[in-house]
């Protein structure tokens, strides 16, 4: 595990928090590793106090959980907990694509469509980080053209919390089919088509992850 040194041209917290994050997102810091605040605040080349407050800010986030007496450690999710942000995820991304079915204007389509494209050129030639990379940012456009600024940012919260989880099963050729089709019922502008195309597709990633723990566990 290594951090990188922290720039100073913004609030240390922020900028820690934002390193701390990226550790756990990218799987520097593995679900269920302890955090140690002297080490982190050497590597980064900042006091203390930016990194305790950066931790209690990412226990708030869902990323870190603080155990009394232990310590404080990369969150570790439960199947309970899994099924429920996946429920949860399900209902709002129905309604950010339903809501950006309404706003959608000609040249954010073009973008939803490119951005397929090339998630298609990425699995045809087996880059899977780089569909992943460009699925996450497909559904972030999808909650700015929404413009529902409460649902994008409970969704980005759910989001963060499975972001390795994800990545480690993902199936991209049968989600993008499923992005294919959200972006047709956008164009149409069917709000209803939209939302019901979003959940499904949250759902069935949800009937993914349960095979995937069946053929695991």
């Amino acid at each position: 595990m290594s951090a990188r040194p922290i720039e100073r041209t913004q609030s240390l917290s922020e900028r820690v928090y934002d390193e701390i994050e990226r550790m756990i997102l990218s799987g520097d810091m593995e679900p269920g590793a302890r955090l140690n605040e002297v080490e982190l605040a050497e590597q980064m080349e900042v006091s203390r106090g930016p990194v305790r407050e950066a931790t209690r800010a990412l226990v708030k986030a869902g990323l870190l959980m603080a155990i009394p007496a232990r310590g404080v450690f990369v969150r570790e999710m439960t199947d309970k907990d899994i099924a429920e942000n996946y429920d949860v995820r399900a209902l709002l991304t129905g309604l950010l694509c339903a809501e950006a079915a309404i706003r959608r204007t000609e040249a954010e389509l073009a973008e939803l469509n490119r951005m397929v494209a090339e998630m298609d050129m990425a699995i045809a030639e087996d880059r899977i980080a780089d569909y992943y990379r460009i699925n996450l940012g497909f559904h972030d456009l999808i909650g700015r053209i929404a413009d529902h600024g409460c649902a994008h940012r409970v969704y980005n919260d759910l989001i963060r919390e499975t972001h390795l989880l994800r990545r480690s099963m993902a199936a991209p050729g049968q989600t993008n089919d499923e992005h294919r089709g959200i972006v047709d019922a956008i164009a149409k502008g069917d709000a209803a088509l939209s939302r019901t195309r979003g959940h499904d597709h949250v759902l069935h990633g949800k009937d993914r992850w349960q095979h995937y723990r069946a053929r695991t566990s």
